[in-house]
């Protein structure tokens, strides 16, 4: 049994061989896939995935090294969420 804590499998460097490299992890015992958000560009990829694959599990947040000037409104994304 394995456990991903930080993995940012819904950027799109991942596009094109999501499924491929899920079913991979899988085949090797990874069980479960916790997906730490980036900023609010990247929810809608990360939820999809979550949805998807119930083993992959959605963080909402705003990830400190992408806090830029517009974190107020970055933030108030994340609560809505």
């Amino acid at each position: 049994m394995f456990i991903d804590t930080h993995a940012h499998i819904y950027s799109e460097e991942f596009t094109e061989d999501i499924e491929e490299m899920l079913s991979s992890a899988r085949s090797a015992g990874v069980t479960d896939i916790y997906m730490p958000n980036i900023d609010s560009t990247s929810i809608e990829g990360m939820l999809n995935i979550g949805a998807a694959h119930p083993f992959c599990h959605p963080m909402i947040g705003l990830h400190p090294c992408y806090v830029k000037e517009n974190y107020e409104m970055e933030l108030k994304i994340v609560e809505k969420h």
